[in-house]
Protein backbone atom coordinates (compact mmCIF):
# COMPACT_ATOMS: atom_id res chain seq x y z
CA UNK A 1 0.00 0.00 0.00
CA UNK A 2 1.19 3.22 -0.99
CA UNK A 3 2.44 5.89 1.47
CA UNK A 4 0.77 8.94 -0.11
CA UNK A 5 -1.67 8.92 -2.89
CA UNK A 6 -0.65 11.43 -6.34
CA UNK A 7 -2.97 14.23 -6.23
CA UNK A 8 -3.67 15.87 -10.31
CA UNK A 9 -5.18 19.31 -9.75
CA UNK A 10 -6.14 21.49 -12.99
CA UNK A 11 -5.89 24.84 -13.75
CA UNK A 12 -9.17 26.76 -15.44
CA UNK A 13 -8.65 28.58 -18.66
CA UNK A 14 -8.94 32.05 -19.33
CA UNK A 15 -12.10 33.55 -20.41
CA UNK A 16 -10.13 35.47 -23.73
CA UNK A 17 -8.63 33.65 -26.39
CA UNK A 18 -6.30 34.64 -28.74
CA UNK A 19 -5.18 32.78 -32.28
CA UNK A 20 -3.63 29.81 -32.06
CA UNK A 21 -0.12 29.23 -34.01
CA UNK A 22 -2.10 27.73 -37.04
CA UNK A 23 -3.31 31.05 -37.72
CA UNK A 24 -7.08 29.93 -36.55
CA UNK A 25 -9.56 31.23 -34.22
CA UNK A 26 -10.48 29.46 -31.31
CA UNK A 27 -13.77 27.64 -33.01
CA UNK A 28 -11.66 25.80 -34.27
CA UNK A 29 -11.02 23.90 -30.62
CA UNK A 30 -7.75 25.26 -30.23
CA UNK A 31 -6.66 24.70 -26.53
CA UNK A 32 -4.91 26.80 -24.34
CA UNK A 33 -2.08 25.20 -21.95
CA UNK A 34 -3.82 25.73 -18.98
CA UNK A 35 -6.89 23.44 -20.16
CA UNK A 36 -4.53 20.50 -19.55
CA UNK A 37 -2.11 21.30 -16.76
CA UNK A 38 -1.37 19.39 -14.49
CA UNK A 39 0.26 18.76 -11.25
CA UNK A 40 1.48 15.55 -9.65
CA UNK A 41 2.80 15.28 -5.39
CA UNK A 42 4.00 12.15 -4.18
CA UNK A 43 5.96 11.68 -0.67
CA UNK A 44 9.49 10.14 -1.31
CA UNK A 45 9.10 6.37 0.42
CA UNK A 46 11.58 4.26 1.00
CA UNK A 47 10.86 2.14 -2.03
CA UNK A 48 11.92 4.38 -4.14
CA UNK A 49 15.24 5.36 -2.76
CA UNK A 50 18.43 4.50 -3.31
CA UNK A 51 21.09 3.46 -0.77
CA UNK A 52 22.07 7.44 -0.12
CA UNK A 53 18.15 7.76 0.96
CA UNK A 54 17.37 9.82 -1.65
CA UNK A 55 14.92 8.86 -4.64
CA UNK A 56 15.84 6.67 -7.69
CA UNK A 57 16.35 8.85 -10.97
CA UNK A 58 14.06 6.00 -12.53
CA UNK A 59 11.31 6.87 -10.45
CA UNK A 60 11.38 10.42 -11.64
CA UNK A 61 11.21 9.76 -15.08
CA UNK A 62 8.44 6.91 -14.45
CA UNK A 63 6.44 9.94 -12.67
CA UNK A 64 7.67 12.01 -15.57
CA UNK A 65 6.35 10.28 -18.31
CA UNK A 66 3.07 9.31 -16.11
CA UNK A 67 2.06 13.23 -15.64
CA UNK A 68 3.03 14.14 -19.04
CA UNK A 69 0.85 11.49 -20.69
CA UNK A 70 -1.78 12.53 -18.71
CA UNK A 71 -1.13 16.06 -19.75
CA UNK A 72 -0.87 14.97 -23.72
CA UNK A 73 -4.68 13.29 -23.05
CA UNK A 74 -6.17 15.70 -21.62
CA UNK A 75 -5.17 18.08 -24.51
CA UNK A 76 -6.13 15.69 -26.81
CA UNK A 77 -9.36 14.71 -25.63
CA UNK A 78 -8.12 11.34 -26.02
CA UNK A 79 -6.35 8.15 -23.77
CA UNK A 80 -4.90 6.78 -27.58
CA UNK A 81 -1.16 8.66 -26.97
CA UNK A 82 2.34 6.96 -27.00
CA UNK A 83 5.33 8.46 -25.68
CA UNK A 84 7.61 8.57 -29.05
CA UNK A 85 10.24 10.60 -26.67
CA UNK A 86 11.72 12.17 -23.37
CA UNK A 87 14.89 14.80 -23.98
CA UNK A 88 18.05 14.66 -22.19
CA UNK A 89 16.79 15.09 -18.47
CA UNK A 90 19.61 16.31 -15.70
CA UNK A 91 19.07 15.83 -12.16
CA UNK A 92 20.00 18.99 -10.26
CA UNK A 93 19.21 18.64 -6.99
CA UNK A 94 18.26 15.23 -5.00
CA UNK A 95 15.20 15.07 -3.06
CA UNK A 96 15.36 12.84 0.35
CA UNK A 97 12.95 10.53 1.87
CA UNK A 98 10.06 12.09 3.66
CA UNK A 99 10.48 14.97 1.30
CA UNK A 100 7.46 15.82 -1.31
CA UNK A 101 8.55 15.64 -5.36
CA UNK A 102 6.27 17.99 -6.93
CA UNK A 103 5.54 17.50 -11.06
CA UNK A 104 3.98 20.16 -12.94
CA UNK A 105 3.67 19.50 -16.96
CA UNK A 106 2.09 21.62 -19.66
CA UNK A 107 1.70 21.59 -23.29
CA UNK A 108 4.43 23.40 -25.23
CA UNK A 109 3.91 22.46 -28.53
CA UNK A 110 1.67 20.43 -30.78
CA UNK A 111 2.18 19.41 -34.24
CA UNK A 112 -0.51 17.52 -36.79
CA UNK A 113 -0.28 14.19 -34.57
CA UNK A 114 2.33 14.90 -32.20
CA UNK A 115 2.84 17.09 -29.18
CA UNK A 116 5.56 18.70 -26.44
CA UNK A 117 4.88 18.35 -23.01
CA UNK A 118 7.20 20.22 -20.75
CA UNK A 119 7.30 19.32 -17.11
CA UNK A 120 9.44 20.51 -14.49
CA UNK A 121 10.18 18.91 -11.27
CA UNK A 122 10.27 20.44 -7.69
CA UNK A 123 11.62 19.18 -4.39
CA UNK A 124 9.97 20.26 -1.18
CA UNK A 125 11.05 19.81 2.78
CA UNK A 126 7.86 19.48 4.08
CA UNK A 127 10.21 19.34 8.04
CA UNK A 128 10.94 22.72 7.11
CA UNK A 129 8.37 24.94 5.64
CA UNK A 130 10.76 27.80 5.40
CA UNK A 131 12.92 26.31 3.02
CA UNK A 132 11.74 27.07 -0.35
CA UNK A 133 10.65 24.55 -2.98
CA UNK A 134 13.99 23.55 -5.12
CA UNK A 135 14.09 22.59 -9.00
CA UNK A 136 15.18 18.60 -8.99
CA UNK A 137 14.75 18.53 -12.71
CA UNK A 138 12.93 19.22 -15.60
CA UNK A 139 12.11 17.08 -19.06
CA UNK A 140 10.48 17.93 -22.43
CA UNK A 141 8.64 14.70 -23.83
CA UNK A 142 6.86 14.03 -27.13
CA UNK A 143 3.82 12.39 -27.64
CA UNK A 144 2.33 10.78 -29.95
CA UNK A 145 -1.79 10.53 -31.09
CA UNK A 146 -2.43 6.92 -32.44
CA UNK A 147 -4.95 5.15 -33.86
CA UNK A 148 -6.40 1.72 -32.96
CA UNK A 149 -3.11 0.05 -35.08
CA UNK A 150 -0.86 2.51 -33.54
CA UNK A 151 -0.43 4.98 -36.45
CA UNK A 152 -0.01 8.42 -36.07
CA UNK A 153 -3.60 10.32 -36.28
CA UNK A 154 -3.31 14.19 -37.50
CA UNK A 155 -6.18 15.52 -35.07
CA UNK A 156 -4.17 17.39 -32.19
CA UNK A 157 -5.86 20.33 -31.22
CA UNK A 158 -3.82 23.77 -32.18
CA UNK A 159 -2.31 25.16 -29.21
CA UNK A 160 -3.39 28.80 -28.58
CA UNK A 161 -0.30 31.17 -28.15
CA UNK A 162 -1.76 33.63 -25.93
CA UNK A 163 1.32 35.61 -24.15
CA UNK A 164 5.23 36.11 -25.19
CA UNK A 165 6.06 33.36 -22.95
CA UNK A 166 4.26 30.72 -25.00
CA UNK A 167 5.00 31.81 -27.96
CA UNK A 168 8.71 31.70 -26.89
CA UNK A 169 8.27 28.42 -25.59
CA UNK A 170 6.40 27.02 -29.04
CA UNK A 171 9.27 28.05 -31.21
CA UNK A 172 11.88 26.81 -28.59
CA UNK A 173 10.08 23.70 -28.93
CA UNK A 174 9.75 23.39 -32.64
CA UNK A 175 13.77 23.60 -33.17
CA UNK A 176 13.48 20.88 -30.82
CA UNK A 177 11.42 19.20 -33.05
CA UNK A 178 13.51 19.83 -36.25
CA UNK A 179 16.85 19.01 -34.49
CA UNK A 180 15.58 15.42 -33.39
CA UNK A 181 13.89 14.84 -36.96
CA UNK A 182 17.40 15.67 -38.63
CA UNK A 183 18.79 13.44 -35.51
CA UNK A 184 16.38 10.25 -36.74
CA UNK A 185 17.06 10.74 -40.16
CA UNK A 186 21.10 10.82 -39.43
CA UNK A 187 20.88 8.26 -37.51
CA UNK A 188 18.15 5.80 -39.50
CA UNK A 189 20.39 2.46 -41.05
CA UNK A 190 20.81 2.42 -44.40
CA UNK A 191 19.04 -0.67 -45.90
Amino acid sequence: MAWATPVRVRVPPPAPRSLCHRGLSSLTQAKSWRESYTELKEIVVPPHCNHHGTVFGGHILALIDQVAGVTAMEHCGSPSVVTLSMDRVTFYHPVKEGQMLHLQARVTYTGQSSLEVYVKVYGKDLADPGRPPWLTCEAYTTFVLVDANGRPVPAVPPLLLETPEDRALFEAAAARKEARLAEARRRRPQL
